[in-house]
Parts: C-alpha cells; sequence; structure tokens
C-alpha cells in the first residue's frame, strides 16, 4: 500500500509518462484505489482538472473503485473529456449537476456569465463520451431546466 501512494503521488505531478504497468506487482484494493483517484477524481470539478490525464494505467478497470476514462488508445485531451463528461454524467443521474455546479462555481453573477461555457464544454466532452454514457441532450436540458437560467435571461444583453 505505501508503494501505491508513493506511485500516486508522482503520477499527480508527473505529466510525462504515458504508462503504467502494474498488473502482477501483487497491489492490494487500497493501493488500486489510491492510483484510480490520481487518475480519476470525481469529487469535484478542480479534482477532476488536476487528475493526471497523461499516464495510462493498465488493470484499474479491474477494480471495484474504477469509474473511467483510462483508455490506452486515448489522447490526455480525450481522456480529459470523457472524464468530465462521465462526471457530470454521473451527476446526472442523480439529478443534482446544478446543486453541484453552484457549489463548485458560486453563485453570483460572474456564474451567470459562466453558463454559455459550461453548455458549450458539455458538447465538446461528449464528442469523446463512452457509448454507455447519456446524450448531451439530456444533460443540456437537466442543466436549462435547473441552472442559472432566470439570471441567464435576465442577463441577456450584457452576457
Amino acid at each position: 500500500d505505501r508503494d501505491a501512494e508513493l506511485i500516486a503521488q508522482a503520477l499527480k505531478q508527473n505529466t510525462n509518462l504515458k504508462g503504467l504497468y502494474v498488473r502482477s506487482n501483487n497491489l492490494t484494493p487500497a493501493g488500486f484505489k489510491g492510483i484510480g483517484t490520481t487518475i480519476y477524481d470525481p469529487s469535484s470539478l478542480n479534482a477532476m482538472i488536476s487528475c493526471n490525464h497523461t499516464c495510462y494505467v493498465d488493470c484499474l478497470e479491474e477494480n471495484d473503485h474504477y469509474v473511467g476514462g483510462n483508455e490506452d488508445d486515448m489522447t490526455p485531451e480525450q481522456r480529459r473529456r470523457r472524464k468530465l463528461y462521465k462526471l457530470l454524467s454521473a451527476r446526472h443521474a442523480e439529478g443534482s449537476n446544478a446543486r453541484h455546479l453552484n457549489a463548485e462555481l458560486g453563485e453570483g453573477a460572474f456564474t451567470t456569465k459562466l453558463v454559455p461555457r459550461v453548455l458549450e464544454s458539455i458538447g465538446q466532452c461528449s464528442v469523446d463520451r463512452s457509448t454507455d454514457a447519456p446524450a448531451p441532450l439530456s444533460l443540456y436540458f437537466e442543466l436549462m431546466k435547473s441552472w442559472k437560467m432566470p439570471e441567464l435571461y435576465e442577463h441577456r444583453g450584457s452576457i
């Protein structure tokens, strides 16, 4: 576990390593969880953006804590988009995107100006979504009905 923790710490800083093959190294579930969280941390948008999108780690898919975005044949940008879309999709399944975005981005006028950018990024991220992810229209609908739309309409001339 200690070795896996050190590997996870190193992966947080390393953007040069393209692949890490840990199969047959007797990692415990806790070790896999630590490395997996470095690759995919759905606790917040900031945590997700801070994840390592460059390195592919083998056999994470076989671990119970793995969620997605660790495909070997993708570029770092594709992995990042896939992970962000997976995060938004998981929140969508709970109907909680608006609540999370308010908590993470705040509720001021500045946040209202971010709404078009967030909606645009859903479209960009959906390009690399997995086949089991919801369609972008479903995510758009959830946000349009529940997040900042009255405020956006009020400020339509200044955005």
